[in-house]
């Protein structure tokens, strides 16, 4: 059989393996041992069953029927042997759904045709599923095909339809250039390879080529003389840099790049533009990076583009009018609200000679004035101008505290409080003193008072009574008379914000201490899960019961009790244990700093022991000498044989590493109680929890619950500090919570201790501290409003806004507030 047989193959298919139908199907059906005249034929053929670009699931296939039936020597020689059927499905499963249509509708027209039908087509795209020789990354490969459905008798009686393809490989140069062009997309004109060379072009891209070159018509035309064409304002240097930029994004970056040139016209010398199309692609001969390209005018579309830009200008000129007429009516607006300002100010000044004021006090630190500048301009607002100078003045200072209300300084003593109430906080937030000069005349005389005119008692171990797990009767501690009374009390103790710990004092004289922080850490549960030896913890909290001079009015244990029953209800009733804020070993350290936070206190401040040089003060370098020391005597207290409670056999007992950061924990608590780093602590707990402290009266009131929301797990462990220390600060100042006869008692306690401070300062010569001179009218109780106002309501109103079931301990502070405003409204203004 020769190949001239193939013309008067089959004329039409009867069944085309669920395909579809067509008439005429050919009356020959071709046996297997029949297609070997072809391996004598020098182009390559192959037979397939149809259907092939189906996705694998909708396969149709006879028993037994492979998917290539045949391929001749010269198709075996050029695209290998066939793949198996797992590799086929792969290779089928991985062309896009759209190529699968494709070439299911070329496959259907063949088909339906019923006679040879003949085509342009990648020889590699339509072999890569079916032969091994074809690799995935061939380039494309365009031959002319010849295809044509028949019958093939598989078996005796079962006949399967086929499609016969004959691909011609020996197609011309030109011609392959002109169909790839053609089938990539009809649009494409030109043809260049890497070098700019022309490959192939059509008739009409040429004349358009020869007619707008500027010097009439080219000999030869390349990729670069296209964009030499153009009339650039750069002139040939633009020209060179276009077409550079444009050859590295189509042959480097494999881009489609496109090109806007201007020219002049030929006929009419009008400015025109052009449009240079540009797409990546492979010579179908070689295979080496080619390039496409299309050129076409688009000067009306360039001309609509230059209108819109000049009524956009229109547009942009117009808007600038109504912005200037908008900003001259701002203007006005705001001399009205200038006008409306100053009336308000003169009612003010009016009204300021008919009502006593209350004081305001700016508690803004610049970090503070900053982040609310900021998260006003991101929810995008517009500051005023003059906030962004008067926040660039205060931060550009050399002695700005970004901690610290802005010029607290001034705000203190150029306040409503009174010159002396304004020094006496100054000096207690500041430590403000004239320290060289004072320090000098301190040592040069005999007059430099000893480290301290008091110290705690030596407590014996074998002379302390144990209350191990309150096993030991109470009579053994207090009169048995009123041992019903201790326990009355020790129960209210353990749930009440306002405490009457002044009873309790006068109930456990020499105990109070002791035995209220040993019931409160029982009835918390902390004691239970520690592990400690009873006898030794019981000896360690009577040497801190001795460590408290009872001869200070306000600094001694009973002090430390009320502190210590605070800082209980803030931890079990305040909502630090219910939001599981502090694990079991922070809990305690909580504890303990209340416990040890005033241990040897003599009662002096830190400003006299700074500035009469005493020793504790040269110790710790001027460094808080006074919580310094409170830490260390008592460490030193634990560190004694009888008193080191920790038992390590007991498997409950904190790990060495748990005890390492228990002790961290409670020295931050203690230093924080010194009042020269209040702003920096409040400030950054602010910052860190994004609570906000009240500025008046009117808005402390309670908000929803931040703390309760909060993964404490996720929160880092210098923010829980932040709250450690906030808890201690709270409970130090604790008083101003309590009960207004109980907060009074305290603060005429505290008024009697500086008082005495006055006075030995007078003794050795030294300028007596505001407030501390018992001789002029009035004393701290003269400072009250303006410590609740700077001091008290901004830092509980911050732990209140963390943690709202402590809003009963803002409430106390509240209404003591108001008995002190009632009183100053009875009192002549401070002059």
């Amino acid at each position: 059989m020769t190949p001239d047989d193939l013309a008067g193959v089959h004329d039409s298919v009867e069944c085309v393996s669920g395909v579809g139908l067509v008439a005429d199907a050919p009356q020959r059906e071709w046996k297997l041992s029949d297609f070997s005249v072809f391996n004598e034929v020098q182009k390559p053929i192959v037979v397939v069953s149809p259907g092939l670009y189906q996705k694998p699931s909708r396969w149709v296939k006879s028993r037994g029927l492979p998917l290539v039936i045949f391929q001749n020597l010269e198709c075996q020689r050029r695209f290998g042997i066939p793949r198996s059927d797992a590799a086929c499905c792969s290779w089928v499963n991985s062309l896009a759904d759209d190529d699968c249509r494709t070439w299911n509708e070329w496959e259907l027209e063949i088909m339906r045709g019923g006679k040879v039908h003949k085509s342009r087509i990648d020889i590699y795209a339509l072999l890569k599923p079916l032969l091994q020789g074809v690799a995935k990354d061939k380039p494309d490969c365009l031959v002319r095909l010849e295809s044509k459905p028949i019958k093939v008798q598989i078996l005796p009686g079962e006949v399967q339809i086929a499609i016969m393809h004959i691909a011609e490989l020996d197609a011309s140069t030109e011609d392959l250039r002109v169909t790839a062009m053609h089938l990539r997309s009809p649009i494409h004109t030109l043809m260049f390879n890497s070098k700019g060379e022309l490959l192939a072009a059509n008739s009409t891209a040429l004349k358009a080529c020869h007619a707008h070159a500027p010097g009439g018509a080219m000999e030869t035309i390349t990729l670069h003389t296209l964009f030499n064409m153009g009339l650039y304002p750069g002139g040939e240097l633009e020209a060179n840099s276009c077409y550079e930029e444009a050859v590295n994004a189509v042959f480097n970056l494999q881009l489609t790049w496109r090109h806007m040139q201007p020219h002049c016209s030929r006929k009419d010398g009008k400015a025109k533009w052009s449009m240079i199309e540009m797409w990546p692609m492979h010579d179908p001969v070689d295979a080496s990076p080619a390039v496409l390209v299309k050129r076409y005018n688009i000067t009306q579309h360039k001309e609509l583009e230059i209108q819109l830009a000049t009524r956009q200008g229109d547009l942009l000129r117009q808007n600038e009018d109504l912005e200037q007429e908008s900003v001259a009516m701002q203007g006005e607006k705001d001399r009205l609200q200038q006008e409306a300002d100053k009336l308000a100010q003169q009612l003010q000044a009016v009204l300021s000679e008919k009502f006593v004021q209350r004081y305001t006090f700016d508690a803004e630190t610049p970090i503070d004035k900053t982040l609310g500048y900021l998260q006003s301009v991101i929810s995008g607002n517009t500051p005023p101008l003059q906030q962004a100078l008067e926040l660039h003045s205060i931060l550009t200072q050399s002695d700005t505290n970004l901690r610290q209300p802005v010029a607290l300084k001034e705000q203190l003593l150029m306040g409503r409080m009174g010159s002396d109430v304004g020094q006496s906080m100054l000096q207690m937030l500041q430590g403000e003193t004239p320290r060289a000069q004072v320090l000098v005349r301190a040592i040069g005389t005999d007059e430099a008072p000893a480290p301290w005119s008091w110290h705690a008692p030596n407590v014996e171990a074998q002379d302390v009574m144990s209350f191990e797990s309150f096993t030991m009767p109470l009579e053994y501690l207090v009169q048995a008379s009123i041992v019903p009374e201790v326990e009355r009390l020790l129960k209210t103790a353990e749930n009440s914000w306002q405490f009457d710990i002044f009873a309790f004092a006068e109930a456990t004289q020499g105990h109070t201490l002791s035995m209220l922080f040993f019931h409160l850490v029982k009835q918390s549960g902390v004691l239970s899960v520690m592990g400690f030896d009873n006898t030794k913890f019981c000896n360690f909290l009577r040497k801190m019961d001795a460590g408290y001079d009872p001869s200070n009015p306000y600094h001694n244990s009973i002090h430390v009790a009320s502190v210590v029953q605070m800082t209980h209800m803030l931890l079990c009733h305040g909502g630090i244990m219910h939001n599981k804020v502090m694990d079991k070993g922070t809990l305690w350290a909580t504890y303990w700093a209340a416990l040890v936070h005033d241990y040897e206190h003599g009662g002096l401040n830190n400003d006299f022991l700074i500035k009469t040089a005493h020793p504790l003060a040269i110790t710790y370098s001027d460094d808080s000498p006074l919580e310094h020391h409170h830490i260390a005597a008592a460490t030193r207290i634990f560190l004694d044989p009888d008193c080191q409670y920790f038992n390590k056999c007991d498997p409950r007992s904190l790990s060495t590493d748990e005890t390492r950061s228990s002790r961290i924990c409670a020295i931050t608590q203690v230093l924080g109680t010194d009042m020269r780093k209040h702003f920096d602590i409040l400030s950054r707990f602010q910052a860190a929890f994004k609570v906000t402290s009240a500025t008046s009266l009117e808005t402390a009131k309670p908000r929803d619950c931040i703390g309760r929301s909060l993964n404490w797990d996720e929160v880092k462990a210098e923010d829980k500090t932040l709250v450690h220390q906030m808890v201690l600060k709270c409970a130090d100042i604790g008083h101003l919570a309590a009960d207004h006869r109980t907060h009074r008692q305290w603060s005429f306690k505290l008024e009697e201790e500086f008082f005495r401070q006055g006075d030995k300062e007078r003794e050795l010569g030294l300028p007596i501290s505001p407030l501390m001179d018992r001789n002029q009218t009035g004393g701290m109780t003269k400072s009250q409003m303006g410590f609740f106002s700077i001091v008290g309501i901004p830092l509980f109103q911050a732990l209140v806004g963390l943690f709202n079931e402590a809003q009963p301990m803002l409430d106390g502070v509240l209404a003591n507030y108001k008995h002190w405003e009632a009183t100053s409204k009875a009192s002549p203004p401070p002059q």
